[in-house]
């Protein structure tokens, strides 16, 4: 297949420390903002974290040979030099944008983990270049020109396209069924063993000779020979045989090879969005129950849904009205004092506590139900959650009073005072009424409820809900 083919001319791997990113319109090496990004379809726009434009990057890519020596980005800064480098691989990842950027920051030090670089940009504009569009242009014409590419093709595959739309590999006597080709309403299909559709031609008249093709995968292509490739209003052999014989020249191969391509696409999709996700997968740590006891081992935790589509403009948003269960688990795979594996699931509303190491950092968690979110547990009730006990991340502590945060979510605070079985939660109420309900909610710390109910307190400053934690102890105490 045509995407498979070009990551075999990889360049050799250069050693890339940071983990790279999109969080909406930015890029992030490892946790760290580095720029403003904006992609749509081969124009990709790179501004510096302030706003100001930097460079642009344009994917040049010809369509009959998807390999490496065919491909080029030109680059445009803000006085409209452009300038043109050759499109190379440095790590095989199915996110054309993830390519781009390591490209652009590992080949040509464009952007690095404090940002876009901008005397590195001057310099890299400042430099004189082959014009690789004038000189692919020769190449690819010779290349589409030459023959001998296809006639290896065919002698390695000897494809024939039998009168009932059967496939074979391996000449018109062969057993070795690949496909199927079929006719219907001007349109060629071509199937594969798993019945996916591998390639459709696009509908158009008997009178035209051009042949638009479009791939599972997304790619497009067209051929042209004359009176060869007109429709004739029903199936003709001839027009499947030399449609397959192009499917074969761009890569796609048949079989069973598009079950095997979309479950390494998934597969890569799910690896890169459990990798940008707050979600724990297999990380060391420990499990702490109401009685105390403590379970060491594999922690799995899922805060929120994985984002398997890298080019949706905005995150999933979840459905007020459904069940949230996210957060609100946690398993542990641990050793038994027998020294069997076991594995236990733990919910947050029975007061569990756990910490796991992610990405070198220990977090640790709180699982308990909180005071201030009614709409959360009206939504939970209506649709059988029954509760709103969720694990919530500690964040600061001070004498077992704690501020915890929730993962996933940004702006979403609960206080939890060491006297008192529920959390506060911190939501978008206005600061008004969510002192009058926090004041309500530790009156018995008389003065600093009074100094909460008469607004003291901005509750949207994270270091007024740390103060207030340290002036709390004293009435815990």
């Amino acid at each position: 297949m045509k995407n498979i083919l070009f990551i075999l001319f990889l360049l050799p791997v250069v050693s890339f420390s940071q983990k790279i990113k999109f969080k909406k319109d930015k890029i992030i090496f490892d946790d760290q903002e580095v720029a403003i990004f904006d992609s749509k379809s081969k124009t990709y726009n790179f501004s510096y974290l302030n706003g100001e434009k930097a460079f642009d990057a344009i994917f040049h890519g010809e369509e009959e040979f998807k390999i490496e020596g065919f491909q080029w980005v030109e680059l445009i800064n803000t006085d409209g030099i452009k300038t043109e480098i050759p499109y190379e691989i440095t790590k095989v990842s199915f996110s054309a944008k993830s390519i781009m950027v390591r490209l652009l920051s590992e080949k040509y030090n464009l952007i690095d983990a404090n940002g876009i670089n901008k005397a590195n940009v001057e310099a890299f504009f400042a430099e004189d270049r082959e014009s690789l569009s004038e000189k692919y242009a020769g190449d690819i014409a010779e290349a589409n020109a030459n023959e001998a590419l296809k006639k290896s093709i065919m002698n390695t595959y000897n494809p024939f396209v039998k009168d009932d739309g059967t496939i074979l590999f391996g000449g018109f006597q062969s057993t070795n069924i690949v496909g199927h080709a079929s006719f219907n309403d001007n349109v060629y299909t071509i199937t594969d063993l798993d019945r996916i559709t591998v390639a459709q031609t696009k509908k158009t008249s008997n009178t035209v000779t051009s042949v638009n093709v479009l791939t599972y995968s997304g790619d497009s292509f067209s051929y042209d020979y004359g009176s060869r490739t007109m429709l004739t209003g029903q199936f003709s052999r001839s027009f499947a045989q030399l449609l397959v014989e192009e499917l074969l020249i761009k890569g796609y191969k048949l079989g069973r090879e598009a079950k095997a391509h979309n479950t390494a696409l998934h597969n890569e999709k799910v690896k890169v969005a459990k990798e940008n996700s707050v979600n724990l997968y297999g990380v060391s740590g420990y499990v702490i129950d109401e009685d105390g006891t403590k379970y060491e081992g594999t922690i799995y935790a899922v805060f929120e849904q994985l984002e398997l589509n890298p080019d949706q403009e905005e995150p999933n948003v979840y459905d007020a009205t459904s069940i949230d269960n996210y957060g609100k688990n946690v398993s542990v795979k641990y050793l038994n004092d027998k020294g069997n594996s076991r594995i236990k699931k733990f919910t947050a509303k029975d007061k569990i506590s756990f910490c796991a190491i992610d990405n070198g950092e220990e977090k640790c968690f709180y699982g308990l139900s909180t005071k201030g979110n009614a709409m959360k547990k009206i939504a939970n009730a209506t649709n059988f959650g029954f509760n709103n006990a969720y694990f919530y991340q500690v964040s600061n502590s001070v004498d077992g009073n704690m501020l915890l945060t929730k993962p996933g979510e940004t702006g979403t605070y609960v206080l939890k005072f060491s006297d008192k079985e529920d959390g506060f939660m911190i939501d978008s109420r206005n600061n008004e009424k969510l002192s009058e309900a926090l004041s309500e909610f530790i009156s018995n710390c008389a003065s600093l409820s009074e100094d909460i109910k008469n607004n003291e307190f901005d509750l949207s400053e994270i270091i007024n809900l740390n103060q207030i934690l340290e002036e709390y102890k004293a009435c815990a105490n």
